[in-house]
């Protein structure tokens, strides 16, 4: 009985106000009918979960196209008022009403009545799946009402799920001029505030090793406070002591450089603690292309033109500030997600054992270093010399670019050992342009002078990236796959 007085409150009377429509209804009284087959639906739903039944139903399909009917027949009203009553329901498990309280924020954010669902987004921020579009509503919401600080806040969020999301980086850039916080320094994440001198056992959580490089071991690990996961890279011990003062100076010097970078084709660096020789970087989960050329083989034309674009995209980011990678391959180009998925591009990470600019920001054309540097399979003959500069990482684009055509590079191993480097090593075979016979020579053109033995005859890496566009742009025409 208290179930169905609950019920009878609920719509504001008895059973009459749930049942169907007469058939001959007087044209001077409007009867208590609902008129539809959606709200008939939905009527039956909410009597069943307030008398305790069909609680799994609660956010089914069928209930969120019943809401969508409505909506698309000019009810707007009546679906935002349904999805209420739904919501309304005491005692129905919040895990199985949260797709109906997403679309009714969403309805409220469409009618610009976003202030009428701040209380359903402050319960979708605490589920995952909704985490991310609750938070930038919420900073939305406060922008609009010069609520700054709250609006970075939600904003900062929003990055800590997804360092891409459109609009937000530029936003969270001016809202910290707004509140008078400088762009992220040492010791302070871009998605959590000024925090500063966290030890990695407090915040961070390491969960096992991703890979190891020249200055430190990568790990993943949980950030605890953000509850998301990261990369987090250690320097190593033997270069943690004061006499190896330059080792840690270039370990903290690479991170600001690539936080510097903000590239969205550049692995982006969240926090960084000198006290603990620390750099938290973003977790690249859909894993490296070196992975995916193992476990996928090749990619195809137009996919492996799209990728090398990036990358020259960023390195062209990276030479404009000074920075010669001096390590580009395939196990430091990464994924955020699954690559074969639409919209994720690669993502340049490891500046170990780059080239930087001074502290004075002077850059020289070539650097010279007493030995070899790198990656032989990757090196261009000046690079194994201990010669380095832009056109190196040029060099290694074109090995990276003939990869993903093949699987391999374009040595063996003892001819890698040797060192013995000829532009006709890079001939491509000929089935790779068998839907796009027409756009072999240029490709094939464009590898070749990457790939020039002489540094001198390679082109910019501006020249290169404009080629590489064009190129994607005409095999995107042919339609190539």
């Amino acid at each position: 009985m208290a179930q169905r007085s609950w019920f009878r409150r609920l719509f504001g009377g008895g059973a009459a106000a749930v049942a169907l429509p007469q058939p001959t209804p007087t044209a001077t009284s409007q009867p208590q009918t609902l008129g539809s087959e959606e709200e008939v639906f939905l009527a039956q739903l909410v009597q069943d979960l307030g008398d305790g039944k069909r609680r799994d139903q609660a956010g089914s399909h069928d209930v969120l196209a019943k809401l969508e009917g409505l909506w698309k027949s000019g009810h707007e009203r009546l679906a935002i008022e349904w999805a209420e009553k739904l919501l309304g329901v005491p005692e129905v498990p919040e895990g199985q009403t949260a797709a109906v309280r997403a679309i009714l924020v969403e309805r409220y954010e469409q009618r610009g009545e976003l202030e009428t669902a701040l209380p359903h987004l402050e319960l979708l921020i605490a589920i995952d799946e909704h985490a991310l579009r609750a938070h930038y509503l919420l900073a939305e919401h406060a922008r609009r009402r010069e609520d700054h600080e709250r609006a970075l806040r939600h904003y900062e969020a929003v990055l800590g799920r997804d360092v891409d999301y459109p609009n937000v980086r530029v936003r969270v850039e001016r809202l910290r001029q707004l509140t008078g916080r400088a762009a992220p320094v040492a010791g302070e994440t871009i998605a959590a505030g000024d925090v500063v001198g966290v030890q990695a056992g407090a915040r961070y959580r390491l969960v096992r090793e991703l890979g190891r490089g020249a200055t430190g071991v990568v790990y993943l690990a949980r950030d605890a406070e953000l509850d998301r996961d990261v990369a987090i890279k250690l320097l190593h011990p033997h270069l943690a002591g004061t006499d190896k003062q330059g080792a840690l100076d270039r370990f903290f010097h690479e991170a600001r450089v690539m936080a510097s970078l903000r590239h969205p084709n550049v692995v982006a660096v969240l926090d960084l603690d000198e006290a603990s020789r620390r750099i938290v970087m973003e977790l690249a989960a859909g894993g490296t292309l070196r992975d995916l050329l193992r476990e996928r083989g090749p990619r195809t034309l137009r996919r492996a033109v799209e990728r090398h674009t990036q990358v020259l995209s960023a390195l062209s980011a990276a030479h404009r500030r000074g920075i010669v990678h001096c390590d580009l391959k395939p196990g430091n180009l990464m994924f955020r997600r699954d690559a074969d998925k639409p919209g994720v591009e690669v993502i340049l990470g490891d500046f170990g054992v780059a080239h930087l600019p001074d502290e004075t920001g002077a850059v020289a054309a070539v650097e010279r270093r007493p030995e070899a540097v790198g990656t032989l399979a990757y090196m261009s003959p000046e690079q194994r010399r201990g010669e380095v500069s832009p056109a190196s990482d040029l060099y290694a684009s074109g090995v990276v670019l003939y990869e993903m055509f093949t699987g391999h590079v374009p040595w063996s191993r003892d001819a890698v050992m040797a060192g013995t480097r000829r532009a006709s090593d890079f001939q491509l075979p000929r089935s790779i342009f068998e839907d796009a016979p027409a756009l072999g020579e240029s490709v094939q053109a464009h590898i070749d002078h990457l790939a020039d033995p002489d540094a001198s005859k390679r082109p910019t890496t501006l020249q290169a990236l404009a080629d590489a566009q064009r190129l994607k742009e005409r095999i995107i025409a042919a339609g190539a796959a």
